[in-house]
């Protein structure tokens, strides 16, 4: 299961229709809490994570994930003018889905992401 964590309905309710097309379950979360209390209830391989949103921003949510998982995948949605603002706040090394995306791109660096996460996984 794929968790879509974005306050944008609209474009939350799009990525989780991109990832059933491509064959992915997949639980939305309006916003962090919502996302942090998801993942109590069950555990994604994976989230997608916009960056800007109110209360909690999407690092400040990371952040939160890496200290109850530190080995889930997480990949950053955002546009490009949030995209410095979001390499400051999470690192030059975060992984990032710019918006708009293609359905090829979506795919490609999923299947990467959930096949790095489940090799730490196993070697945990």
């Amino acid at each position: 299961m794929i968790l879509v964590v974005d306050d944008d309905e609209e474009v939350r309710t799009a990525i989780a229709r991109a990832l059933g097309e491509l064959g992915y379950p997949v639980r939305e979360a309006a916003d962090g809490p919502a996302a942090l209390a998801a993942l109590g209830e069950e555990r994604p391989e994976l989230v997608i994570l916009d960056y800007r949103m109110p209360d909690m921003d999407g690092a400040e949510v990371a952040r939160a994930i890496a200290g109850i998982d530190a080995d889930l995948p997480v990949i950053f949605s955002t546009g490009h003018a949030a995209l410095r603002a979001l390499r400051n706040a999470a690192g030059e090394d975060v992984s990032v889905l710019e918006k708009p995306f293609t359905l090829d791109e979506l795919d490609a660096l999923l299947s990467s992401h959930l096949a790095e996460g489940r090799r730490r996984r196993q070697a945990a």
